[in-house]
């Protein structure tokens, strides 16, 4: 098998798992799960501006219920717009009041006529990531070209525990995360310490 066909197989096989976690998560947990930044990511964005969220698809981690806290901290928040032409994905400010509308793929986004925002803080949805920090997406290659153009952002990935494994198989064109924040933990790369 190609490392094509070993990501493709994990995304199906991950999809599915996170799927039957987030189907089965207490209400209770579920609903109060990522409403509030610990600590550590407090501190981790001091002296940052703008943090790139996402409006998450189906089981994806919830990120939008983030924005208030990451607001209260005093950093604005944009979400991407995405160009399925040219395959490039770009932020704009948004705010938890404005309507989003549905973009390529149906994802909703802000409207093209938000102001831009270059994030110095990306928090990112994955499909399944390992101890080291990789990161498997989509498939379409739009945050590790967001993340070659923003190479000072600090990249968060946002993720279920149960979305963590051994290892994932990467191209040269994949950027690791700095961290991973899940229900349960903030993680921190293996060869970082």
């Amino acid at each position: 098998m190609s490392i094509i066909d070993d990501k493709r197989a994990l995304r199906r096989e991950m999809r599915a798992k996170r799927r039957i976690f987030v189907d089965r998560l207490d209400i209770t947990a579920g609903r109060f799960a990522f409403r509030a930044l610990p600590s550590p990511v407090v501190k981790l964005l001091e002296g940052r501006s703008v943090a790139a969220l996402y409006a998450p698809m189906g089981s994806e981690v919830p990120a939008l219920r983030l924005a208030d806290a990451l607001r209260r901290l005093g950093l604005s928040v944009a979400l991407p717009i995405v160009s399925q032409e040219v395959g490039v994905m770009d932020f704009h400010l948004w705010q938890p009041e404005d309507d989003l509308v549905p973009g390529p793929f149906d994802i909703p986004q802000p409207p093209a006529s938000a102001p831009m925002a270059d994030p110095d803080v990306i928090f990112t949805p994955l499909v399944a990531f390992d101890a080291t920090l990789s990161r498997l997406g989509q498939g379409g290659g739009y945050y590790d070209r967001v993340f070659a153009r923003y190479p000072d952002a600090l990249r968060i990935g946002l993720a279920w525990s149960v979305q963590q494994v051994a290892h994932v198989p990467l191209e040269s064109w994949d950027y690791p995360l700095h961290f991973v924040l899940t229900e349960r933990a903030l993680i921190e790369r293996e060869d970082a310490q």
